[in-house]
């Protein structure tokens, strides 16, 4: 897919008719936008997703996200059913052009009625097409599940690199890497009116015993799905508290009051995560080893007595044995001696030699005790080390406990100090924020609550399911709506293995794709690991062990920066990597970006800067003046990939104190602001 205009009417500040011809150069990829913060650059983001994906595809920080008509203009209408908020998207996707078209009038917005939708569609014979379903159409060629990725705040997408936000991470890789058909036709075949109809026709022809296993069965699957969509509310408000929680912490650090209380918070935040994250891998060990190996620790009796046996046996000569019983046997057998004298049945010589049985030693006992020996010095080597390893790791825990004791004591100094400052604001923000860490915990408490009573019940479901396939029918109507429901369970039970096993195929490469960006841009001796269960963690190595590291709010911006962009990059080459699906197609998405540099220091900015050109196909970037001043300004300007570029003019009665009236670009300057008593921005060009 490749975006070639964009084209705004009345949509939230923009006022009037406004539009944006995107670069689609390979060589010369991106398009920048320049634009101060409060000009508009949020509406312009949502702009492009609302004409995809209407109301729900807005992001969060969009105020009063249902009126998107712009605020002068309705106020100023005579008609509201003829007074209308439009984004026209013009885009190519394979060999087809499509003009997308969504429009709201104030009528519909006042009366909270959808948007109207057309999609158009120009094909290779010339024709132009209205596509019946255009939602749906739209949605084949870019999933609304993966809008978050291809359109984002890149102030605010470091998030991805925590760890609830895990699931999202798993349902993106599924759906841009093309995974999606198989997580819904899953769906699809657990739905009632496929697995749930199924049952139903069971349970009308089989026994009252089967028929009460199978109404439980029905009972867990609705409690397992109320649990699957309560743990997703849980995860989507734990996510948007985390947004408005950073938004918190932005705002006392920018406060000059606050600011190196705040600072110094953020440092010791990062120092207690990475002990936090030493401490449970310690407690990992510490756990594996006892588990394993703990029983070396209290076998010391056992040790001591298996010393005095061996010991004793010795000093009676039974061990090691002089002869062998098997051997005396089978000289008694070929009734012959070993110095050749005959040994018949009922002689002297032939008594004499079977007496010997009594002393002779059995073979199965040497081994025995053979193994004794070599156990017992296995358990005493073991123990030692067992030993020598608990107590370390023990010792080490305590250390980071203390340590742990330490953060949280000043941690909570800050808090205090910043609640009772005499200052209105950082006193109101620090109890905001600490609200938000409560319900922060509480979302995050809530999720391990579900997760567990998930396996629990999941667990009785396969139970259930046993007994019920145990139990069988007498009755062919019966046996056979068995047989089509087994054949249901087991496609499901196949399938979800597919999807895991293709999702788990794809991790490598993922992970090599995400750290060769990562090592570009930030040089320093880590790397990213996409762990099995999708959090993404930064790695070093210490004295040859892997290591966890707290990465900082920049450094996390970069992974998820990182971890999108390789995401893109294997959507485009699916069809070469080696797969169990078979027909699957690449595909090409753009990236639109809001302030990708944002929170990133002149080091970091200047390794997204030079590797932004390959993040995909196609970039749109937005960006202030502060942003753009210094590395980015030189490495985009030097590497020529810039191929269309714009401003955004804003219009109102006062500037933001951090945004600039003018806006330098070599030796030209733009006026980015103009006072105005009515508010609105327009979109400008800038000669590339």
């Amino acid at each position: 897919m490749i975006l070639e205009k964009v084209i705004l009417e009345n949509f939230r500040q923009f006022r009037g008719r406004q539009e944006i011809v995107f670069s689609d150069l390979r060589e010369r990829n991106v398009t920048l936008i320049h634009a101060e913060n409060g000009f508009g650059k949020t509406a312009l983001l949502n702009a492009l997703l609302w004409g995809f994906f209407g109301q729900s595809g807005l992001t969060d920080d969009l105020e009063k996200p249902d009126r998107v008509l712009h605020e002068g203009t309705a106020a100023q209408s005579k008609d509201p059913a003829e007074t209308y908020a439009r984004v026209r998207i013009i885009f190519r996707d394979a060999d087809r052009k499509y003009t997308l078209e969504r429009s709201q009038s104030l009528a519909q917005q006042l009366n909270k009625r959808k948007a109207d939708l057309r999609l158009e569609i120009l094909a290779e014979d010339g024709q132009t097409y209205k596509e019946p379903r255009p939602q749906a159409k739209i949605e084949s060629i870019i999933p609304a599940g993966i809008s978050k990725f291809l359109f984002f705040n890149g102030e605010r997408i470091d998030h991805l690199a925590m760890s609830e936000n895990a699931p999202l991470v798993a349902d993106a890789i599924q759906q841009v890497l093309g995974l999606k058909m198989l997580r819904t036709t899953i769906e699809d075949l657990r739905h009632p009116n496929v697995r749930g109809q199924l049952r139903q026709e069971l349970r009308d022809q089989t026994s009252d015993e089967k028929k009460k296993l199978i109404d439980e069965q029905t009972q867990l699957d609705q409690h397992i799905d109320k649990l699957g969509e309560d743990k997703q509310v849980a995860q989507k408000n734990l996510a948007a508290t985390d947004d408005e929680l950073e938004m918190v912490n932005n705002k006392l650090e920018a406060n000059r009051k606050a600011h190196e209380m705040q600072t110094r918070r953020k440092d010791l935040q990062a120092r207690r995560t990475n002990l936090a994250g030493r401490e449970a891998e310690l407690r990992k060990q510490i756990g594996k080893m006892i588990a394993e190996d703990g029983y070396t620790v209290f076998a010391d009796e056992l040790v001591k007595r298996g010393r005095e046996i061996t010991k004793q046996l010795r000093s009676e000569n039974k061990i090691p044995a002089r002869v062998l019983n098997s051997f005396i046997e089978e000289l008694l057998h070929e009734g012959r001696c070993i110095c050749c004298t005959p040994l018949a049945e009922g002689t002297e010589q032939y008594e004499a030699v079977k007496q010997l049985l009594t002393i002779a030693g059995d073979q199965n006992f040497n081994n025995a005790v053979g193994a004794l020996d070599n156990a017992i010095g296995v358990i005493e080597s073991v123990s030692d080390r067992t030993k020598n390893n608990l107590e370390q790791s023990n010792r080490e825990r305590l250390t980071i406990k203390a340590e742990l004791t330490v953060v949280d004591e000043e941690l909570e100094d800050i808090h205090q100090r910043l609640g009772g400052k005499d200052d209105e604001e950082v006193s109101q923000l620090e109890d905001t924020r600490h609200r938000l860490g409560l319900a922060r915990d509480g979302y995050i408490q809530e999720m391990s609550r579900l997760d567990t009573k998930l396996d629990e019940k999941q667990q009785r479901r396969d139970e259930l399911r046993r007994k019920i396939k145990r139990i069988e029918d007498n009755e062919s109507a019966a046996q056979l709506a068995q047989r089509r429901l087994e054949a249901v369970e087991d496609s499901i039970s196949k399938l979800e293995q597919i999807l895991e096993l293709e999702t788990d195929g794809l991790r490598p490469l993922l992970n090599d794709a995400i750290n060769e960006s990562f090592s570009a841009i930030i040089q320093k001796d880590y790397r990213i690991d996409l762990s099995s269960t999708f959090t993404l963690r930064m790695i070093k190595d210490v004295e040859g062990k892997e290591s966890e590291v707290a990465p900082s709010t920049g450094e996390r911006q970069v992974m998820s920066l990182s971890f999108i962009g390789s995401m893109v990059a294997l959507a485009r080459r699916r069809e070469e990597i080696p797969t169990i699906l078979r027909g699957l197609s690449g595909a090409t998405y753009p990236m639109i970006m809001d302030s990708p540099f944002g929170q990133l220091g002149d080091q970091f900015r200047s390794g997204v800067a030079k590797w932004i050109p390959e993040l995909a196909p196609q970039v749109v970037v937005f960006a202030s003046s502060s942003q753009y001043k210094g590395p980015v300004e030189d490495h985009l300007k030097s590497s020529g990939r810039v191929g269309q570029r714009y401003y955004l003019a804003y219009h109102g009665p006062s500037l933001q104190k951090s945004a600039r009236p003018e806006l330098t670009i070599g030796s030209k300057n733009y006026t980015q602001y103009h006072e105005s008593n009515e508010e609105y921005t327009e979109i400008r060009e800038i000669d590339v």
